[in-house]
């Protein structure tokens, strides 16, 4: 269930929407907030996206923002991160690639400071001629980066116009090089032209965190590709 959990916020950047009304932190006991940290590099727009999100009582709790008068705060790098109704979080974001040595320090309403650093994370992209997709038959994907080390994961989504014509692909297998596209999650997909993602990340635990726990992570996304989807079964 965890793995599942993971799962969906790492890719919940896939598509950005608002994610309703939050609550004042300030308002809720201090030791039950959960943490969520992200670093998040996009190739498709050559920018890095740090969000800080915070949640009552577990991963899918109710969304919670750090305002001023309840004296909490989040900082990256030192810089003060304003909460973002588009990402459900404190977020900034920055040119280019950068994630070496940066950190996320929280300050809860009580006063107490948490600090946790970035894990490392490396890149990710799909090799050329990848152009197709066989709804009918499995097929193998080796990606163009290294392989998978303990706490890195890959998700690929592949994506039309058409709600639920979609499918979702995942491996944590340390020392993976590629991923198996399979028949069962690919029969939703509609024929045609279709968008595909793919992210790397290296997430794991807060170091400094509440009772309620946290998690930290350093995202890649891919330039996305756009491919055909065929079904070799059809004459």
């Amino acid at each position: 269930m965890r793995n599942v959990i993971a799962l969906i916020l790492a890719l919940a950047t896939l598509a950005i929407a608002g994610c309703g009304t939050s609550e004042d932190s300030g308002d809720v006991n201090q030791d039950r907030i959960y943490t969520d940290y992200e670093v998040f590099y996009n190739a498709n727009e050559d920018k890095t996206h740090v969000i800080a999100r915070f949640r009552f009582g577990h991963a899918l709790g109710t969304i919670l923002e750090l305002k001023n008068s309840s004296g909490a705060s989040v900082t990256y790098n030192g810089a003060a991160l304003a909460y973002s109704k588009l990402w459900g979080g404190h977020h900034k974001e920055y040119a280019g690639n950068t994630v070496a040595g940066s950190s996320f320090v929280y300050t809860d309403a009580d006063g107490t400071r948490y600090t946790n650093v970035v894990p490392g994370g490396t890149s990710i992209e799909f090799p050329s001629g990848f152009d197709t997709i066989d709804k009918n038959n499995a097929q193998t994907l080796a990606w163009v980066g290294t392989f998978l080390a303990p706490n890195d994961q890959v998700g690929i989504f592949v994506g039309s116009w058409a709600w639920g014509d979609d499918a979702l692909f995942w491996t944590d297998a340390d020392g993976a090089i590629d991923i198996v596209l399979g028949v069962n999650q690919m029969q939703n997909l509609a024929l045609g032209t279709a968008r595909v993602f793919m992210d790397r990340w290296n997430a794991a635990d807060v170091t400094e965190g509440t009772s309620a726990g946290g998690r930290i992570r350093y995202k890649y996304r891919a330039t996305n590709v756009v491919i055909t989807v065929i079904d070799s079964s059809i004459p």
